[in-house]
């Protein structure tokens, strides 16, 4: 089998652990407004070989700002 070494955000604890991310996905992504303002969105293109949500994290780190996941931040879906 293929080793991913992925680390899913279950596996921190739950507190208010902020984590550095790679990618997001599209369930649930709180994005703060300056960020859309200054031109980052969801790309239709490839972008670092990543579209839409993954797309979006590679967009965003490429102009300047992080991606964090909130493992302590509890969504219902």
């Amino acid at each position: 089998s293929l080793k991913t070494h992925r680390k899913y955000l279950d596996n921190f604890a739950k507190n208010e652990t902020i984590v550095p991310l790679d990618g997001v996905g599209g369930t649930f992504t709180l994005v703060k407004a300056r960020v859309h303002r200054s031109g980052v969105g969801f790309p239709t293109w490839l972008f670092q070989h990543q579209v839409e949500t993954e797309g979006f994290a590679k967009l965003a780190k490429a102009n300047g700002y992080g991606v964090f996941g909130l493992p302590y931040y509890y969504v219902r879906h």
